[in-house]
């Protein structure tokens, strides 16, 4: 049910609600460029593959295994398109599983694409007509295409006493303004895991994300307690946020409408509903959305970042960096989160010493996140010539990951940049013996050498960067450079 990238919390509702902003990540970098490698501008055009046509190895054929484990590291990145396809697979190598289907069905409603992962569900009950997982995805599916009658008469066939069956149950009765009865099944929930944890003899544990989702939504019953005389809309409008917090976004549409029709001035219930469009990729519909709020309280930084966010995720960058900026300008808070966003929005204006000093100030506070430390030696080396600095931050990504090869690979990179050769060679042989099928670490190894002269060792690098990428921004960068220095070694030939 986790499914979105989880950025920072927002308190939108003063001492009551919190929003958790998750929104969708690309695949690749948003300019075509993946900075954990060096690249040039020229670098960046499609290539031409004929170079390496002849010499590419020959595609893997991968068990059953591998694909589902592919499926779920790609997954677990939040490449979903990437997951989905490495499922498809396995389906046809093991047809009469249900686990490939599963998991087809998570990774499309992960996708915004409950009638797939409907189709999906409905073909593993084929293979296994009793799971309650299995009918529990098919009345997700129907939840996310807000046929809540649908999801109900589903759910309303099956035992409630199972825990994942009840915790939708409850949820449903949210839509129906069944509030006592939801409450309460969430609260024999948590109270059954209380008496499993607590007692001698081996009671069945609940898992603990239910558990855990069922807790959101009873803070919210009880924040309402604290309102003596407190409207029904607050109540449902704490419901509609925790339906947003526990990645339920199409289903808590509904209830915004239904509070939305009955107060249009309420601009908590607005910004909300903008957040579950902005989850579910309804961008135009975000920003009408988070525009409603905006009017109703012009100077509210969570309006303004998320209406910055929305404007970003429709390839509205200068208008996305105006509405940050003024974000910024009235406080808004993390202040690392907001200088991260604005960070990768200068950088897609090609403002690039602006956008490093925002990483910088990120690095300052944060060096959690490898992301940033990718993105600002990146900056550094390719932009601003200056790989001093970008090793300084290698440096300090490797003293805070040094479990993480992608550590060794920077420092690598930027001593290659600084034409250090004989140090940047060990950094990059530790990269690659941590984790053989690191494709940034063997590009840059490639360009190691090639640096030196030694095309013959750069090339090799590049087919296996070529091969270990697939199809991302790192093997189109790798056969651009290897049919480049074939187009070198042949204009030598030909020269008289």
């Amino acid at each position: 049910m986790k499914k979105l990238l989880t950025l920072f919390w927002i308190i939108i509702i003063a001492g009551s609600v919190i929003i958790v902003v998750k929104f969708f990540s690309p695949e690749s970098e948003p300019n075509g460029i993946d900075p954990t490698v060096e690249t040039t501008e020229e670098e960046t055009t499609t290539p031409d593959l004929e170079a390496l046509e002849e010499t590419q190895p020959e595609e893997i054929t991968k068990t059953y295994a591998q694909y589902i484990q592919e499926g779920d590291t790609y997954l677990a990145n939040l490449l979903i398109t990437s997951a989905i396809d490495s499922y498809t697979k396995a389906t046809v190598l093991n047809p009469n599983s249900t686990e490939p289907l599963i998991k087809l069905g998570e990774a499309y409603l992960q996708n915004n694409d409950p009638k797939n992962a409907q189709t999906a569900f409905e073909k593993a009950l084929i293979l296994d007509e009793n799971s309650i997982t299995i009918k529990i995805g098919i009345a997700r599916s129907y939840l996310n295409q807000r046929n809540i009658e649908a999801a109900k008469n589903i759910v309303w066939e099956m035992s409630t006493q199972d825990p994942l069956v009840k915790y939708y149950t409850a949820m449903i009765l949210i839509l129906y303004k069944d509030f006592d009865g939801s409450k309460n099944l969430f609260t024999e929930l948590v109270a059954t895991q209380e008496e499993a944890e607590n007692s001698e003899q081996p009671i069945p544990q609940i898992d603990p994300e239910i558990i855990e989702n069922s807790q959101i939504f009873l803070s919210a019953y009880e924040t309402f307690s604290y309102f003596t005389g407190g409207e029904e809309l607050h109540l449902q409008t704490l419901l509609a946020k925790a339906l947003t917090d526990v990645d339920e976004f199409e289903t808590s549409i509904p209830l915004l409408y239904d509070i939305i029709n009955e107060k249009n001035n309420y601009r908590d219930a607005w910004i909300i509903l903008g957040y579950a469009y902005l989850n579910t990729n309804k961008i135009l519909d975000a920003i009408d959305a988070f525009g409603q709020a905006k009017a109703l309280d012009e100077e509210k930084p969570e309006t303004l970042f998320f209406l910055g966010l929305a404007h970003f995720a429709n390839n509205e960058i200068d208008k996305a960096v105006i509405y940050l900026e003024l974000a910024d300008e009235n406080g808004y808070e993390p202040k690392d989160q907001i200088n991260a966003k604005l960070g990768d929005l200068y950088l897609l204006q090609q403002e690039y010493k602006k956008s490093a000093a925002k990483y910088e100030e990120v690095l300052a506070k944060n060096t959690t996140n490898m992301g940033v430390f990718i993105r600002v030696i990146w900056l550094n080396i390719d932009k601003l010539n200056d790989p001093e600095k970008a090793l300084e931050h290698a440096y300090i990504a490797l003293e805070n990951h040094p479990e993480n090869a992608m550590s060794y690979n920077l420092v690598g990179w930027s001593l290659t940049a600084l034409e250090n050769y004989k140090e940047a060679k060990k950094y990059l042989a530790k990269a690659i013996e941590m984790d053989p099928e690191f494709d940034a670490a063997a590009l840059n190894m490639g360009w190691f050498y090639e640096k030196q002269g030694q095309k013959a060792l750069a090339k090799e690098y590049y087919k296996r960067a070529y091969a270990l990428g697939g199809n991302n921004s790192i093997a189109t960068l790798a056969a651009t450079r290897y049919n480049n220095l074939q187009l070198n070694i042949q204009v030598n030939i030909s020269a008289p």
